[in-house]
């Protein structure tokens, strides 16, 4: 299917909107056209050409119809200004309906691009959601923005007044040579000699215009990408001092979107004087013609005047033709950029036969897993063991054993390359992504929050929960002590990724969203890590109430907070090396104590550190 049939399939619930807006260009352009040249031509030649026009007996005829003894009729009258009254009033009614008939078709268009952007954003951010977390990564959070931003703007001004303006043009050309053929078609075919060679010009500068518009949408995507990991990274640049140097490497990618811009440019700008150029000269070279056909009487003055409005209109509309080209391929390029991003399948998707979970248990089995990323050698290999319903599983290990990418297999962001994993006996590739995620509760390690007030980051674990199971979720993650002391409680606003709380506040908030959830698996992601002392022991202890009666997964970073666990899971280079209660895998004298040393000889030696001090 090409990009254009595409567009019209998205169109077609607006096919009406815009069936109704192009018929109004068709009449817009047809009294611009054509009426306006009769009635302009009529008033210029019924002024300037009085004495003639009374020797004539009042006769102004166009296209067969003699003008003047109409309006002598209507008027009953021959006195020149009362005809040239009538004639006026005429032209403004005339005037009226066109751009009445404008405003119309001008508001019509717009509703159309508009309704289109809103479908095209809609569509793209729905398939967005439907990628799983290494696809998007993969691009890039700027390029994706881009596709959902510059790449719809584009296309939506091609598809407004743009849109109209290329219509128009065509049209207004069209409806000139058929009323100029009608006057003489002997000079028409004589200005018309050169459209062979606008037509060629058109066509090949159309072809590069195509592959360019392309390239600029490409390049306005790396760099909006480039910027946007730049200021996601703001306080490492700053930490770094490295302000000049990430000034310098924008200014590189942003030059290149420069070159290939005014490239494009260029050839535009090279294109629309040489149309115009040519259409001119072909104007030209029919006055010349006209005029000696004037003198000699083989045309009346009256129609070379109707003629020479209708060629003026035809010749100041090549300009806009030009821009035919320009507008289609950068239309075609946006939406070619879009539909790129729509074509991407997504690697998570439920099976043809999947069923969703109805009531679950808890138990979880990895049985003989292998993962490997698109590139690289295995992450996980032959991982197999089984999580009992309610117990605490823990996940240590050197950075880079695979900790991270285990757990992500649970909610199927990933596939295992190799074995399966299974949820209550059944392979969680056989059930519903929806149902399967609806049971599990995530707490990371950086909390992901969403600018809005506070009762509506909980209330997003289960969006048609009560007030008091908001309250009662925030009370049991510790959360309600800090919220009592913000001047507009759970209605407080925590901006763009919870900036107005501290670490601490947004990880009870994330405790609380799980908690109101009510998930049967937990997963922790080193929820603790990043926190001083005292938030530490406040969300461990919420913590702790979530954790009660759920499969737990956690990843350690303070092995002293999974002493506890039922299990503990040492990894090292994707395998499991090591597996047992903290006690156990003391006395094995393997990784797992190594690790356990090397941490509390660095927390021995900082409070020595410390005390020194």
């Amino acid at each position: 299917m090409t990009v254009t049939q595409r567009l019209a399939l998205i169109a077609t619930p607006y096919r009406g909107t815009l069936t109704a807006s192009l018929a109004l260009v068709v009449l817009t352009t047809f009294i611009e056209t054509v009426i306006y040249s009769v009635l302009f031509s009529a008033l210029l030649f019924f002024v300037v050409g009085e004495q003639f026009l009374r020797a004539r007996n009042m006769s102004m005829e166009y296209f067969g119809f003699d003008l003047g003894q109409a309006l002598a009729r209507f008027a009953n009258s021959k006195e020149p200004m009362t005809l040239l009254l009538v004639l006026a009033a005429f032209s403004v009614l005339v005037v009226f309906i066109k751009c009445a008939a404008a405003s119309r078709q001008g508001y019509l268009i717009n509703k159309f691009a508009n309704l289109m952007a809103r479908d095209i954003r809609q569509l793209v951010f729905g398939h967005f959601l439907r990628l799983s977390p290494s696809q998007l990564e993969k691009d890039g959070t700027g390029a994706l923005l881009s596709r959902t931003t510059a790449d719809v703007v584009v296309l939506q001004s091609c598809l407004g007044q743009q849109l109209v303006e290329i219509i128009h043009a065509p049209l207004t050309i069209l409806f000139s040579v058929i009323a100029m053929l009608l006057i003489d078609w002997r000079l028409t075919g004589t200005a018309l000699l050169l459209a062979p060679i606008i037509a060629a010009l058109i066509a090949v500068a159309g072809r590069k215009i195509r592959k360019l518009a392309v390239i600029i949408q490409d390049r306005f995507a790396a760099m909006n990408a480039a910027l946007v990991e730049r200021l996601g990274n703001i306080r490492v640049i700053q930490s770094f001092v490295r302000e000049p140097y990430e000034h310098a490497r924008i200014g590189d990618v942003n030059d290149i979107y420069y070159r290939e811009t005014m490239r494009a440019v260029r050839l535009s700008e090279l294109l629309t004087p040489g149309v115009e150029f040519i259409a001119m000269l072909g104007f030209v070279i029919g006055i010349l013609i006209g005029g000696v056909a004037v003198f000699s009487g083989h045309i009346a003055p009256e129609k070379f005047f109707l003629f020479l409005a209708l060629a003026q209109k035809a010749g100041s509309q090549f300009r806009g033709l030009s821009r035919i080209t320009q507008v289609r391929q950068q239309a075609t390029g946006a939406a070619d950029c879009i539909f790129r991003v729509l074509d991407v399948e997504p690697e998570i998707t439920d099976a043809p036969d999947a069923r969703p979970l109805a009531r679950v248990e808890g138990r979880v089995t990895f049985e003989a897993v292998s993962f490997r990323y698109a590139t690289g050698s295995d992450v996980l290999a032959d991982i197999t063991f089984e999580a009992e319903p309610g117990e605490v599983i823990a996940l240590v290990g050197p950075s880079g054993a695979g900790k991270t990418t285990l757990i992500n297999l649970i909610p199927r962001f990933y596939d295992p390359t190799a074995g399966r994993i299974c949820l209550d006996g059944a392979d969680i590739r056989a059930v519903t992504l929806a149902s399967l995620r609806g049971h599990i509760g995530t707490v990371p390690q950086e909390t992901a929050l969403f600018s809005g007030t506070i009762e509506e980051n909980i209330r997003y674990g289960k969006l048609d929960a009560p007030a008091d199971a908001v309250m009662e979720a925030a009370r049991a993650a510790n959360a309600l002590e800090f919220i009592a002391r913000l001047p507009d409680g759970v209605q407080t606003v925590i901006g763009e990724r919870g900036a107005r709380l501290s670490g601490g506040q947004r990880q009870r908030i994330a405790i609380a969203r799980a908690l109101l959830k009510n998930p049967r698996i937990l997963i922790l992601d080193e929820a603790t890590s990043a926190l001083d002392t005292e938030s530490e022991m406040l969300v461990q202890t919420a913590l702790d109430r979530l954790m009660l009666g759920r499969t737990t997964f956690v990843i350690a970073h303070r092995l002293s907070t999974i002493q506890h666990a039922t299990r503990i899971l040492v990894l090292e280079r994707g395998r499991i090396v090591e597996s047992g209660p903290h006690v156990a895998l003391l006395e094995q004298n393997g990784l797992y104590r190594r690790l356990y040393e090397m941490q509390f000889r660095g927390a021995d030696a900082g409070v020595r550190s410390g005390d020194e001090a």
